[in-house]
């Protein structure tokens, strides 16, 4: 490799390299924080019916409508000599949030908003590390010498040659030699 490092480069680079994987693993964890109170303030967002004007005519037609309701529910109940104070009264009101008015309900989004902000989060975990050792890697082939040392960097497997794709076929055949062992009848997907 043309243009080697110094030792004392590389270790300047290598230490670089390190904290600057300690601050994005520290961004990540805020940008996590930084989403869940995002959503949270989605889910509390209050829509107020005067803020649209169709939301607006809808609800004064409603309100309308309750009011002429209640005129012919007052009247039948004077007819059934229900007095005032106990007769029934429909009620009309406009739900700001939606369905996220109900607790149970926004206790349900937020458990799918946390588990999906955790999984973008070891993603970008992952991500962080694998290409903080890249960079090191880098760095660090930069000053090896040796024809022994060059070789055994590059014959370090990648983590997908340690863990391939399943095979389905495999997994079947697994299964049906552990029911064969139990002393059951293996039963095999197929594209029949």
């Amino acid at each position: 490799m043309p243009d080697r490092m110094t030792k004392g480069e590389r270790d300047d680079l290598v230490r670089l390299i390190k904290q600057r994987e300690k601050v994005a693993k520290t961004a990540a964890n805020q940008r996590s924080a930084a989403m869940l109170a995002e959503f949270e303030r989605q889910v509390s967002a209050l829509h107020n019916f005067a803020t649209d004007e169709v939301w607006t005519a809808a609800t004064q037609a409603a309100a309308d409508a309750a009011k002429k309701a209640n005129e012919e529910i007052a009247a039948r109940a004077k007819e059934l000599g229900i007095p005032d104070e106990f007769a029934p009264r429909l009620g009309f009101s406009w739900i700001r949030r939606g369905e996220n008015e109900y607790s149970a309900r926004r206790q349900e989004l937020r458990r799918v908003a946390k588990a999906e902000i955790e999984t973008v989060e070891k993603l970008a975990l992952v991500q962080i590390e694998a290409q903080s050792v890249q960079a090191q890697t880098e760095v660090i082939a930069h000053g090896l010498t040796s024809d022994a040392a060059i070789s055994f960097l590059q014959s370090m497997p990648a983590v997908e040659k340690l863990m391939p794709p399943l095979d389905v076929a495999a997994i079947q055949a697994k299964i049906a030699e552990s029911a064969r062992s139990r002393g059951a009848r293996p039963y095999l997907l197929s594209d029949d």
